[in-house]
């Protein structure tokens, strides 16, 4: 409860104070908490205390009813983001807290109610908030709105299309054509200028490292570091996926970060953290 406790207090103070800063090419939005020169997403930070928390809660017992009370800590976390605007992070939430919970039960009916429970909110999302169904609008054919909303992902294809299975080579692309390229879009820099090729590889080397995290947490006996282990798995498989996917157009872009490869400080350094958990 006092880590739950944190990360919720952490998030209000952000949404309060915090600065916000809009991409007007995307519709994004990142909420920071400015510390001299520069600025902390606390929402990265949070991720790992969300995992901490319910590992804790949910290794102790697996009732129905304490399923119950984890969903609503989970959903608390889930409803802050929604309001912050800062989807992409939501959706890593709850994904997340529902594959802890199958683990933590072993009962599939988890998943489906998970899955269910996506969808719907998926409909409200799009229903509610603009910039969702503009990224929507852009996956289903960003050729149709190539000048304004598709713009972004339309780049990234030419990008990836241009690089071919070679590249182009280091600094002969044209990456800053990319909206947020250093961010969002990093995946279609790199398979422009090193080709096909390099881009499959880093993919490999990702799900390679997501394995590794899984059969780490899977050797333990202790549930709360089973639940710990799978937790942060998730969400850097998750985080991985959303990202990569919303560069080649296999799902709506969400502002995730690339794992220790997209620009930012605070993702970098909570990544660097989870992987220092996972060692130790």
């Amino acid at each position: 409860l006092p880590i739950f406790g944190i990360s919720i207090f952490i998030m209000l103070i952000t949404v309060i104070f915090g600065e916000g800063y809009i991409e007007e090419s995307t519709n994004q939005c990142w909420l920071f908490l400015p510390f001299l020169p520069f600025g902390i997403q606390p929402s990265e930070f949070v991720k790992i205390l969300y995992v901490l928390f319910l590992a804790a809660f949910l290794s102790k017992s697996q009732s129905f009813k304490r399923i119950v009370i984890s969903a609503v800590f989970a959903g608390l976390h889930v409803i802050i983001l929604v309001f912050s605007s800062d989807l992409g992070s939501a959706l890593i939430f709850f994904i997340v807290y529902v594959f802890m919970v199958y683990v933590a039960t072993g009962q599939a009916r988890w998943l489906g109610a998970g899955a269910a429970g996506g969808t719907l909110a998926s409909l409200i999302a799009y229903k509610l908030f603009s910039h969702v169904r503009i990224r929507v609008l852009a996956y289903r054919d960003p050729w149709s709105v190539i000048d304004n909303e598709g713009y972004q992902v339309a780049q990234s294809l030419f990008a990836i299309g241009t690089g071919s299975w070679l590249g182009m080579g280091m600094y002969k692309g044209l990456p800053e054509s990319i909206p947020v390229v250093t961010q969002d879009f990093i995946f279609s820099a790199i398979a422009e200028e090193f080709g096909g090729f390099f881009a499959i590889s880093l993919i490999l080397i990702c799900l390679s490292t997501f394995l590794t995290f899984i059969k780490i947490a899977m050797a333990h006996q202790s549930m709360f570091y089973k639940l710990t282990g799978l937790g942060m798995g998730m969400t850097y498989a998750v985080q991985t996926v959303l990202t990569i996917g919303g560069a080649i157009k296999f799902i709506p872009s969400t502002g995730v970060t690339l794992p220790l490869v997209s620009y930012g400080g605070s993702s970098v350094l909570c990544t660097l953290i989870t992987f220092a958990i996972i060692q130790g």
